[in-house]
């Protein structure tokens, strides 16, 4: 059984190997986040005990690429430090899927009692029964530090709270204040059910099945439009609940499965593209012969139409071949402004002639490594989009503009919006709401993102229908 240890101070890494090699577990070190993560490519480890603070790759960006990847996101990772002590720093690592966070100097023997804990949790099939055993063993372990415990609990970002056997809350944090929308004072001894009866026909029997039975239960639950994953722990005391939310994820979800399905028609493009456009190519030459001879002058319109029609179909093979994830692309020191003031007189001549009103908006914004011609493609299918929303005497709107670190384009439309049961479908192959499109518009703009490191979010309305495209913050770059 391996576990990874993860310090830039070859010191501490000869202190943890001493207060570790009683257990018997295979202790591999690594000396910075880098060395983790490869590492982590070839074995499997039932735990990692990470540095906060070390150069270059932190121990806070190393969680979120550990847990980026599908296999490790359930590695039980414990933060260790001597300076990131604040509680910003402590929420931040349990956010990032920490469940200890030690300060240095730290009690060997508490080390040693955590990791075998934890290393036992890990062993558990399934994540719930892994929580189970956390607050259930390690609870009973942790009693005689119950405040820290608490401090704990009220830091999370989680709604938490625990029931006794009347089904009287005795504890809960400051998310569930907010969730209930009331205080500690108005919540503690009352009984859930009077103070909530809506609760009961979705509650109760989860709650029941896990008093009842002793088992951890679990299900999904909506709150103000917020999507929760609620999980329910039996003890000795009642019930233990956690209600996690798990939109973003979601989201997130719905958009790697959005990607992978771009990926795979841009594959598959690839893959055919170079087979179909051969005898286009042969067909395209000779109606153009054949156009051109006097004997097939009453045909010439025919075969300008075909040629047309072929062009279109090798633009179509074009975008898909555009979906693959990896398409190369050529990166180069950029300003955002200065590509949107370049495509600005093509806009404009397109809105004079569909009597729409153009609004530019450039704020300052620091130069981005782009692949030119990708963010053309960008920006104009997101101006087109916009452009075909709106009916005469529309306004669209181009901004940029700089979010803490992120450099933001914006393109906003005043048409009617995007209903609801559409818009879940946005940037997906062949999907689109408009007659004689083929809807791989924004699907490419969803693949250019993604090869930029960017995310698209869409802000819609009855009045209108805004894009926002977050390019993540880069290296400082000076201007080509």
């Amino acid at each position: 059984m391996k576990i990874l240890i993860v310090d830039d101070n070859q010191a501490n890494l000869i202190a943890l190997e001493a207060v570790l090699k009683s257990l018997n577990y295979h202790l591999i070190f690594a000396s910075s986040g880098e060395d983790a993560l490869r590492y982590l490519m070839k074995d499997d480890f039932a735990m990692i005990l990470l540095d906060v603070q070390m150069p270059g790759m932190d121990g806070f960006e190393t969680a979120r690429f550990i847990r980026a990847r599908e296999k490790n996101k359930n590695i039980p990772i414990i933060f260790i430090t001597a300076i990131c002590k604040s509680e910003e720093n402590i929420v931040q690592g349990y956010n990032l899927g920490a469940i200890d966070y030690l300060f240095k100097p730290f009690h060997p023997e508490t080390l040693k009692l955590k990791v075998e804990a934890f290393v036992k949790i890990h062993l558990q099939s399934q994540q719930t029964m892994l929580q189970n055993i956390f607050l259930q063993q390690l609870g009973r372990k942790l009693r005689k530090t119950s405040q820290k415990l608490t401090n704990i609990l009220e830091s999370i970002t989680d709604v938490f709270f625990t029931l006794n056997h009347q089904w009287e809350f005795i504890f809960v944090n400051k998310e569930a204040e907010k969730f209930w929308q009331k205080s500690k004072g108005e919540l503690i001894g009352r009984n859930i059910w009077e103070l909530f009866p809506a609760l009961l026909p979705e509650h109760y029997s989860f709650f029941a099945k896990a008093k009842t039975r002793k088992e951890a239960s679990h299900f999904e639950h909506l709150h103000s439009d917020i999507l929760y994953e609620v999980h329910v722990y039996p003890s000795d005391e009642g019930l233990s609940i956690n209600y996690h939310d798990i939109s973003k994820r979601r989201m997130f979800e719905k958009e790697i499965a959005c990607l992978e399905r771009l990926d795979l028609v841009g594959q598959m493009a690839v893959g055919i593209g170079h087979e179909i456009r051969n005898p286009m190519t042969t067909v395209r030459g000779f109606l153009q012969l054949l156009g051109e001879k006097e004997e097939f002058t009453e045909f010439k319109g025919y075969c300008e139409l075909m040629i047309e029609e072929l062009d279109r179909a090798n633009a179509i093979i074009t975008e898909f071949i555009g979906l693959a994830k990896n398409k190369v692309v050529y990166l180069q020191p950029l300003s955002m402004n200065r590509l949107i003031e370049n495509l600005y007189p093509l806009i404009q001549a397109d809105a004079i002639a569909s009597n729409k009103d153009i609004i530019v908006d450039l704020q300052d914004t620091e130069v981005l490594l782009l692949d030119e011609q990708e963010i053309y493609q960008l920006i104009f299918n997101l101006v087109r989009n916009g452009m075909e929303a709106m009916s005469a005497g529309g306004k669209l709107t181009i901004r940029t503009f700089m979010d803490g670190e992120d450099a933001v384009l914006v393109v906003g439309d005043e048409g009617s919006g995007i209903k609801t049961k559409d818009l879940e479908k946005m940037g997906t192959p062949f999907f689109t709401t408009k007659e004689n499109r083929t809807g791989m518009g924004l699907a490419t703009c969803f693949s250019i993102s993604a090869r930029h490191n960017a995310a698209i979010q869409i802000d819609t309305s009855p009045s209108g229908t805004t894009f926002f495209v977050r390019f993540k913050q880069q290296k400082k770059i000076k201007s080509a």
